[in-house]
């Protein structure tokens, strides 16, 4: 009688532990917050970097909402990538985009040597041996093979950037500027002792020729097109200043095209010369203040452009669909939400893009509060409008914003 009661006891034991077993496998298998359904949202994290819609069922909704906490932590810190980047370690001046539009050129601000850096910074390297002391400015053909150096000393080097030779020009020469296929260069000539006129030559200053007299010192000249040339004249106290055109073959024919109300007049022409964006200050007092505008010869129209910036804090993207400037941040607080305001350095100055076809206005980059603050100059665009680069005035170094 005991034997059978033990033994009827033992089947009881192991039937009911395989009934526990069998329903807790069901429960296992038929959850839907099972460890398959955990890796398909965090597949879908991972593709789309951002979480899954949350479940409505109950069960595991503490531990999947810990999971999806830390996944974000780590998403946000995948995603979050350097906005501005220090490119160089040295002041320098006169960047530009190399022939090829894959790296950045630029000199040593002390040393005067030339270099090239890739976009990202991680690789540079010296160009060439030849030194030019004291360089003040560089300006770079279109063409990107050459560059006009003008020395502390108003002294004009061109450097041929495939010869990698250096071709001194004429002690008399300031300033002087490129035709847009980079093989001819306008300047100005003045030697008071026999003569001043504005004139044309070779690249290397050889086959000149006289276009107009001038004795006018200080004159911006400027080749936007092949057969236009531009002449911008200084401005005094009680007067501003004028630019006029001239077409290549009658350059004595001189027109205005900007007259002289115009004070603090700068003018930024596109690259093939079809758009001018052009600055004045806002009154004859105001010099702190700046309209812009935008002439199109193609439609033969201009528009004000409504934003408070010299153009020669512009440029202009190769594509000409755009421009991109830098702007004092506290001239824009009118239109940045006061809460927006809080989270931002609002000194230095921000970056905007201009879309030229609907004149609109973006935002591409305001600073961030304890950020370092910036003063951008010499501002250019990559072929791709991937890239602005620029040398911060309060450091003299190289940066690069990634648009």
């Amino acid at each position: 009688m005991g034997f059978n009661f033990r033994k009827i006891l033992i089947i009881g034991i192991v039937i009911t532990g395989s009934l526990v077993l069998i329903m807790g496998a069901w429960m296992l298998f038929s959850n839907p917050n099972n460890n398959s359904g955990g890796k398909k949202i965090q597949n879908n994290i991972s593709q789309n970097l951002k979480p899954a819609a949350k479940t409505e069922n109950n069960i595991g909704r503490k531990s999947q909402s810990s999971s999806e906490s830390n996944l974000d932590k780590k998403i946000k810190e995948i995603q979050k990538t350097q906005k501005i980047q220090k490119l160089s370690n040295r002041a320098v001046l006169g960047i530009g985009l190399n022939p090829a539009g894959d790296k950045v050129l630029y000199y040593d601000k002390e040393t005067g040597q030339l270099f090239d850096i890739s976009f990202d910074g991680r690789t540079w390297e010296k160009l060439s041996d030849i030194l030019v002391s004291g360089i003040s400015r560089v300006q770079w053909s279109l063409t990107r093979n050459r560059a006009i150096l003008t020395t502390k000393e108003n002294r004009l080097y061109v450097y041929d950037y495939a010869k990698n030779k250096l071709y001194p020009l004429s002690r008399y020469i300031h300033p002087a500027v490129f035709s847009p296929d980079g093989q001819k260069i306008l300047y100005h000539f003045w030697d008071p002792q026999r003569q001043s006129d504005i004139a044309i030559a070779n690249y290397d200053g050889s086959g000149w020729r006289e276009l107009i007299p001038s004795e006018m010192v200080g004159l911006k000249l400027y080749w936007p097109r092949e057969d236009t040339l531009a002449f911008l004249t200084p401005g005094g106290s009680f007067y501003g200043r004028t630019l006029y055109f001239a077409k290549l073959s009658s350059p004595s024919n001189l027109k205005e095209l900007l007259n002289g109300d115009r004070f603090g007049l700068e003018v930024n022409w596109s690259p093939t010369g079809n758009k001018l964006l052009y600055s004045q200050y806002l009154n004859q007092e105001d010099k702190d203040h700046h309209e812009l505008y935008l002439r199109d010869f193609n439609t033969e129209k201009e528009d004000s452009l409504q934003l408070d910036v010299s153009a020669r804090n512009c440029t202009w993207a190769r594509d000409e669909e755009s421009v991109y400037c830098a702007v004092p941040t506290q001239k824009l607080l009118d239109i940045i939400p006061r809460s927006y305001q809080k989270k931002l350095s609002l000194a230095g100055e921000s970056f905007w893009r201009i879309n030229i076809a609907s004149r609109e206005i973006q935002e591409v980059y305001i600073p961030k509060k304890g950020e370092q603050i910036y003063e951008p100059s010499e501002l250019i665009v990559s072929d791709n409008n991937d890239f602005l680069f620029f040398v911060n005035k309060l450091d003299g170094k190289l940066y690069n914003l990634r648009l």
